[in-house]
């Protein structure tokens, strides 16, 4: 978002902008006012709804964190808000009002839930966990098999026990992450193989390349050049865009998967995998070529520490895994409100504590 994008989107002059509003990061503080603003008035539309109600005892919950994430009409400021989350990620100092508008989402949720002492840690869970679902939820709202994984989580995100191994409902929860393995596929094509070699060197690249500057910023010209290498050694070990992404990502989740390895202690999802995922799925809403990768993201959520997770929620190792996906969702928006207000990540067993 550049000064003279917008001023050729609004048909005015660069210098009618700078003259009323200001310079880029003004009119980046101009657009967070503006989306607070936007928020306190629908969240005060949804509290009007609720005078008098307990949604807890009236077991309206789940269906009013659903419709939240499909309220068509925020979709636009749900875009805006994501993005600027991500943009805060990567320099908290630029966004410095993100944590306003982080608040008044985290408050909706408060005053729906009220003022009962044992319900703080439910308002954080919900508000995180919408943090992390809702680019999915804006990027495959028509999609059937994913809303349905969406309510099972969302089910499992408000469960304070869970059922022993073998139930339907988790088979029910895992069939769905299957199904959707199905439009992910395309994401993949050939097996993950462990690149070497030249290839290998590159995939760093490509990783580098997508934490500094985002999944939209990949071509072999940008790659080659983060590498030092011409374009078209690039494109003879990775052809095709897909080719270039799906490295990148392989190579960012290997990352993850050895920090987890180090230490049972971190939250799961590094900065670099949240920052991922959300651009991955903001990205394929305006280039289709993305779904696949933000589909095969969301299915994937707690693939690889859900036994951590679960032992940590005091779950039997493989029972109610859309508890432990949900939990795993509600901390990885945990870790992204912590990246976009520039504060250093929580521990595991602080972060749950934290979101129960």
């Amino acid at each position: 978002m550049s000064l003279r994008t917008v001023a050729e989107q609004a048909g005015i002059s660069v210098g009618s902008i700078s003259y009323r509003i200001g310079d880029r990061a003004a009119l980046v503080s101009a657009i967070v006012d503006r989306e607070i603003d936007l928020l306190a008035a629908v969240g005060q539309r949804w509290r009007d709804r609720l005078i008098g109600i307990d949604p807890i005892a009236a077991h309206i919950l789940p269906d009013l964190i659903c419709e939240w994430l499909d309220l068509a009409e925020r979709r636009v400021s749900a875009i805006v808000t994501c993005e600027l989350a991500l943009l805060a990620s990567r320099d908290a100092q630029a966004i410095p009002d993100v944590r306003i508008l982080l608040d008044h989402g985290e408050k909706l949720w408060s005053d729906l839930l009220g003022d009962m002492p044992d319900r703080p840690g439910l308002s954080r869970r919900i508000a995180r966990y919408c943090l992390d679902e809702q680019p999915f939820s804006l990027l495959l709202a028509n999609h059937v098999d994913y809303r349905l994984l969406r309510h099972s989580t969302v089910r499992g995100l408000l469960r304070e026990d869970s059922p022993s191994v073998g139930n339907y409902r988790d088979a029910w929860h895992m069939q769905l992450v299957d199904r959707l393995a199905v439009p992910a596929a395309a994401a993949l094509g050939k097996a993950a193989e462990m690149p070497d070699g030249a290839k290998a060197v590159i995939a760093e690249h490509i990783a580098d390349v997508i934490i500094a500057q985002g999944v939209g910023a990949l071509s072999h010209r940008v790659v080659g050049h983060a590498a030092a290498m011409a374009a078209s050694s690039i494109a003879h070990h990775y052809p095709t865009q897909r080719d270039i992404l799906f490295a990148g990502v392989e190579a960012i989740y290997r990352r993850m998967r050895a920090d987890i390895r180090a230490s049972n202690a971190a939250v799961p999802g590094s900065g670099d995998v949240i920052r991922l995922t959300h651009d991955s799925a903001l990205t394929a809403l305006w280039n289709p070529d993305f779904i696949p990768f933000a589909i095969d993201m969301r299915r994937r959520r707690a693939e690889n520490v859900h036994i951590q997770v679960a032992q940590w929620l005091d779950i039997v190792p493989g029972a109610d895994r859309a508890r432990v996906q949900a939990m795993v969702m509600a901390l990885i928006g945990n870790g992204l409100r912590m990246l976009a207000l520039g504060e250093a990540p929580a521990s595991l067993p602080e972060a749950i504590a934290l979101l129960s």
